[in-house]
């Protein structure tokens, strides 16, 4: 640690840790921001095509066009020649006249109606034969049937209470029939009122005219629409009329005239006039065309790389930060490179290198082909520029992916200056012998380039790590020293806890090498994952030493909640501390959603009616190797300890039986393990079980060095027990 404390500036290190509050706010609303798969592909790409059209068009702008729909012709415009195009604009217009044709309305008929209707008429036909055979007054019986049923008048109400019981028997009957009858057909919604003005020629003529004015004045309260428009049908209809339309090609003869001096200019014209290229831009649009559609095709072949091989960045917001250190040095370059006096003093390569710390080497490479092309591009095609700020930039993200000093950058801004000279100078040999003078200048320039390159990285990327939430293995360098404050307040405050914490770390940092992960984040965030301990270590047993357990006067429920608590408040201290987001969500996912064994037992034991969910830590699971990897480092040193203390971790090997003794670590290791795969901890992490395996393999290397069997040596005698030796023999 010392060598890395003597170049490590202490104000760096610090603004890496410490964030002013506006960084902090920018970061926290990057935070925020999320984007659906398909919407981050439209904004990487569009923001990227945007910036890269505008870099190459930044010193062009198109001619407006002479004529816009609706301007008056100032003159008689022909065809150069003959030529025959798809109408885009007729092609149109005919699909939307054969979109919305009345034709393409489907209605759909609703059985269902019927059946509803002839059942609510029945209710109400019970209804009023329970009125009329009742003991109310004639006035009474009236009076019930008119609010009975609505929209019935009094003249019909007394109609159907004066009828005798024959006549409403035929009436009951005929209401059924006519409402059946007529709602089997297709009524729609603004065919109602005239079905019911009819319903009196549906009547059977043998009955009375009595008889036929109630059944007519019940049986139309019944009558609805039973026919409505299908949306979805309809709406499939149309497009497929639509699409049916086939494109709309006009031809046009040479010498034809197109629009006359004086006419009012329609857009079909202006899309002939645009056809012809009559209003296209000069050949030097054409050029600048082709430059953005070798961008275009880039930032493609970038995009899909991404979503295919680069999910992570894909689905956070590092994609923003992607964007910003391609764009920033292609914009910069459209001004700088066109001047040749400064092409190889520009810093390519801190795009490269920027990527490589933050994120990964692999992804740097690809950032440097598309970067070099982009470049490349901009330089009139320049392959022999193209070719230096690609290995400049590949040489420097080598340099700099692993960087953990601070000198590391000044390594990186040498081997950039070294090989983009070397290779600027094979191409100035290749067009004849170089001068001495020549060779110094272009040294000169090449230092710069990696000068700036080293020194815009190295003031940029605490800056926008802590904007994009990345955390770079300088800043983890930085948590591990004794003297930060938490650690030295774990070391004094809950020195069981931080002895705990650095055999973990061991644990941790030897498989996640093995498996793939980033180590160090794993060795430090295992440091500090236990920090929540420290507002209350004595709750936790190995910071007890003497002073007896605590829990054994408490409720277990109030036990499980001071152990649960200590997740929390290490999120709570992290984030005070500014720790990296990484190790906040290592600290907070360390015990997932796991069960404190112990108090749920003792809980169940003492007779309380409680659930396992009461005991279960609120979560979430690990969402990443490093997070698995620390919660299984954890569960396995504190099972294992708890085992040799009490003695029982190999007292079933044979004497002298080192194989039985590793296979008893091994399988307990294991058993472990297997309990945190079976209660479902490991289901939102991506280790494979291969890696578990592997895992088990490296936990026990560690446990075995630690927790090996002692020699039990003889007792020390005190000089007074020892016989003293016989008088040596004398002649």
């Amino acid at each position: 640690m010392s060598e890395l404390d003597s170049d490590q500036p202490t104000q760096q290190l610090e603004t890496a840790r410490h964030q002013p509050s506006r960084l902090k706010r920018v970061s926290q609303a990057l935070r925020d921001v999320r984007f659906p798969n398909l919407a981050k592909l439209g904004l990487f790409a569009v923001v990227t095509l945007f910036v890269t059209v505008a870099m190459v068009a930044i010193s062009w702008t198109p001619r407006p066009d002479p004529l816009a729909p609706g301007d008056i012709a100032r003159e008689t415009y022909k065809a150069p020649f003959s030529t025959s195009y798809v109408s885009t604009i007729r092609t149109e217009n005919l699909r939307q006249e054969a979109h919305d044709n009345v034709g393409n309305i489907v209605q759909t008929h609703d059985e269902s109606i019927r059946g509803k209707q002839v059942l609510d008429a029945e209710k109400l036909l019970s209804n009023i034969d329970e009125i009329r055979d009742g003991p109310a007054t004639e006035t009474d019986k009236i009076t019930q049937v008119f609010e009975l049923a609505e929209n019935i008048t009094r003249d019909d109400a007394t109609r159907i209470v004066q009828l005798d019981r024959s006549s409403w028997e035929t009436v009951t009957v005929e209401v059924r029939r006519v409402i059946d009858s007529v709602m089997t057909e297709d009524i729609r919604t603004d065919e109602v009122a005239a079905v019911r003005d009819d319903l009196s020629l549906r009547v059977s003529a043998r009955l009375t005219a009595i008889e036929q004015a109630v059944t007519v004045s019940i049986a139309e309260l019944y009558i609805r629409p039973n026919v409505f428009i299908d949306d979805r049908a309809t709406e499939a209809t149309r497009q497929e009329a639509a699409i049916a339309v086939d494109p709309v090609i006009v031809s046009v003869q040479s010498g034809q005239a197109i629009v006359r001096d004086g006419d009012i200019v329609s857009s079909t014209d202006v899309e002939t006039l645009q056809e012809l290229g009559i209003f296209a831009s000069s050949n030097d649009g054409w050029v600048r065309l082709g430059k953005s559609g070798l961008m275009a095709v880039l930032t493609l072949l970038l995009v899909g790389y991404l979503y295919a091989f680069s999910r992570q960045v894909w689905e956070g917001r590092q994609l923003i930060l992607l964007a910003i250190v391609l764009l920033t040095p292609v914009l910069g370059a459209r001004f700088i490179l066109p001047n040749e006096d400064v092409q190889y003093m520009f810093p390519a390569a801190m795009s490269a290198m920027l990527v490589a710390i933050l994120l990964n080497f692999q992804l740097a490479v690809v950032i440097s082909i598309v970067l070099a092309f982009y470049l490349g591009i901009v330089t009139e095609l320049s392959f022999e520029l193209t070719a230096v700020y690609f290995i400049g930039a590949v040489v420097g993200a080598f340099v700099i992916y692993r960087a953990e000093r601070t000198i590391t950058f000044i390594w990186a801004g040498v081997a950039v200056a070294a090989s983009t000279f070397a290779v600027a100078l094979c191409f100035r040999s290749l067009a004849g012998p170089v001068s001495s003078g020549e060779v110094g200048v272009l040294l000169a320039q090449t230092s710069i380039a990696g000068a700036l390159g080293a020194s815009v990285t190295f003031l940029s990327f605490s800056v926008l790590g802590s904007l994009f939430g990345i955390t770079t293995h300088l800043q983890l360098l930085d948590l591990l020293r004794p003297n930060q404050p938490l650690l030295n307040r774990l070391a004094r405050e809950a020195p069981g806890t931080y002895h705990h914490s650095i055999i973990v770390s061991n644990l941790a940092e030897s498989a996640v090498t093995i498996v793939g992960g980033d180590a160090l984040l794993a060795r430090v965030s295992v440091l500090y994952h236990d920090i929540g301990k420290l507002e209350h270590p004595t709750f936790f047993i190995e910071n007890q030493a003497n002073l007896g357990n605590v829990h054994d006067q408490l409720d277990p429920r109030v036990s499980a909640r001071v152990i649960f608590d200590h997740v929390s408040d290490g999120v709570v201290l992290a984030k005070k501390a500014h720790l990296p987001k990484p190790m906040i969500d290592i600290i907070q996912q360390h015990h997932g959603t796991t069960l404190v064994q112990y108090f749920y037992t003792k809980a169940l034991s003492n007779g309380l009616n409680v659930s396992e969910e009461e005991f279960r830590y609120s979560g979430p699971r690990p969402q990443t190797k490093e997070a698995a990897i620390v919660m299984l480092a954890d569960s396995v040193e504190a099972a294992v300890r708890s085992m040799a203390q009490s003695g029982r971790l190999f007292d079933q090997a044979e004497a002298g039986d080192r194989r039985s003794e590793s296979q008893r670590l091994r399988e307990f290791v294991q058993s472990i393990i297997d309990a945190r795969v079976t209660d479902g901890q490991l289901s939102e992490c991506d280790l494979t079980l291969r890696d578990i395996d592997e895992i088990r393999t490296a936990f026990v290397q560690i446990l075995e060095g630690i927790y090996h069997p002692r020699v039990e040596y003889p007792a020390i005698l005190k000089p007074s027990a020892i016989d003293p030796a016989p008088a040596p023999v004398t002649g």
